[in-house]
């Protein structure tokens, strides 16, 4: 597979303990503030987005930079009529990865 979300693609996020609580931080606001549902799998968490323009924002500024700093998530985003998605999904042999993710999310 290739480095957008691939097996080569090392399971590491490139943040440092510091920038990595921030980020936790903005996560859980983005929970807190725009996201009406999580649906979670061993390799899959669905964020339902609100339907505010401003969820949607938020939604993809802090998807693009998690990308940047964790390469092996794959993130999507579906918008559908009357509701909007963000997914991550990470390959298989990193469910550790994402259940820490997931329980990040809804502490």
């Amino acid at each position: 597979m290739s480095a957008d979300g691939g097996a080569d693609t090392p399971i590491a996020c490139s943040l440092d303990a510091r920038d990595l609580a921030g980020r936790v931080k903005e996560w859980r606001a983005l929970v807190a503030d725009s996201v009406v549902a999580i649906e979670a799998g061993p390799t899959t968490v669905r964020l339902v987005l609100a339907p505010a323009e401003s969820a949607l924002v938020s939604a993809v500024d802090l998807a693009q930079r998690e990308k940047q700093c964790c390469p092996f998530f794959d993130v999507a985003l579906e918008i559908g009529e009357g509701q909007r998605t963000l997914s991550l999904r990470v390959p298989e042999g990193a469910e550790e990865a994402m259940a820490t993710f997931v329980a990040m999310l809804t502490r």
